[in-house]
């Protein structure tokens, strides 16, 4: 029998697997999931936009934010792009992570022709240490705590849960939002109930159960997510009425909570020209001799859109993409 991982291994696993993440543009480019990826930043651009239009009506111009888990700074971009922010507070558990978005972050300085917000980059594990020691500053208190994909490692235990809620909670002012994105708990039950046994998946990404399925812990409920180029480790599932639940004793109380499906419906008719320009959807047909990502049975849905809407070509993601997509969710929070 395999020897049980312990929390502190796991978090070594965990911060080794984003130290060794691709990190090469043109291979991104080519990926079988380029357009999933882009989706997915278009999901987090327009959650950051909404949450600053928040903080602007609340008076809030100049902001300061913690981006906790923020990798290797794909999300810089996001944070320029938000109206009024001053100073960005970048936490990580993996050092390669941290070194890669400190070095964007300098070239993204070098080139800006006006003045960037100021950064501080910390590695450091935010469900296990209170990363305050390390920043704390009167003068510059956080308005905005972002968790993109990431925050569901904190429910591990419900110590770590507790610890993360900490960190977000007693470093934000009153009325300061934390936002996020998650694996939906419900969608993975869902699926795993209806394929009978405790793997499940497609071309391009699977998930398989480590413990009882037939009753899932609130805590510790461990699955092993693969997504093909980007994800391979160890993931915890986020029962979400016990995170509203926790995160009230922590004085933050639930504002929004859509799955990606919601999401896109509610704000892409809206955005249509930045979903274009981010290349978040697929055209299909492709035109100009272009190739699809996926074979032909991946369009079959966008295929009957162009039939009922007469219409020559639609942005779509593959069957597959979508159902990866589909998998997630986005939230707010407000500090009460």
């Amino acid at each position: 029998m395999a020897k049980k991982e312990s929390k502190e291994q796991l978090s070594i696993t965990i911060a080794r697997h984003y130290d060794n993440g691709e990190n090469n543009l043109s291979a991104r480019n080519e990926s079988r999931i380029l357009y999933l990826r882009n989706f997915n930043n278009w999901v987090k651009s327009t959650l950051i936009k909404e949450a600053g239009e928040f903080l602007n009506e609340f008076g809030i111009r100049d902001k300061n934010v913690l981006d906790l888990a923020c990798g290797k700074g794909g999300d810089l971009n996001k944070w320029r792009n938000m109206n009024g922010i001053k100073n960005l507070v970048a936490a990580d558990i993996s050092n390669g992570s941290i070194t890669n978005c400190k070095s964007r972050y300098e070239d993204m300085k070098r080139r800006s022709k006006d003045s960037l917000f100021k950064a501080k980059f910390i590695v450091a594990d935010c469900t296990r240490v209170m990363i305050n020691q390390f920043f704390i500053n009167t003068k510059a208190p956080i308005h905005l705590v972002s968790c993109q994909f990431a925050f569901h490692y904190c429910f591990e235990s419900i110590q770590q849960a507790q610890c993360m809620l900490r960190n977000i909670s007693e470093n934000l002012v009153s009325g300061g939002l934390f936002i996020g994105t998650i694996p939906s708990a419900d969608e993975i039950v869902r699926r795993l109930k209806n394929c009978g046994n405790k793997k499940f998946g497609n071309s391009i990404y699977s998930i398989e159960f480590e413990c009882n399925t037939d009753k899932l812990p609130l805590f510790g409920a461990k699955y092993n997510f693969h997504l093909e180029g980007v994800v391979d480790c160890p993931e915890f599932l986020v029962h979400f009425p016990l995170l509203i639940e926790l995160a009230k004793k922590f004085g933050l109380e639930l504002k929004m909570k859509m799955n990606f499906s919601e999401y896109f419906k509610k704000y892409s008719i809206l955005d249509l020209k930045f979903l274009s320009r981010i290349r978040a959807l697929e055209l299909y047909p492709p035109h100009n001799g272009n190739k699809t990502m996926g074979i032909d049975e991946e369009y079959i849905k966008a295929k009957q859109f162009l039939v009922d809407s007469n219409i020559n070509s639609v942005g779509t993601l593959t069957v597959s993409e979508w159902e990866v997509a589909t998998l997630y969710m986005v939230f707010m929070f407000q500090k009460t």
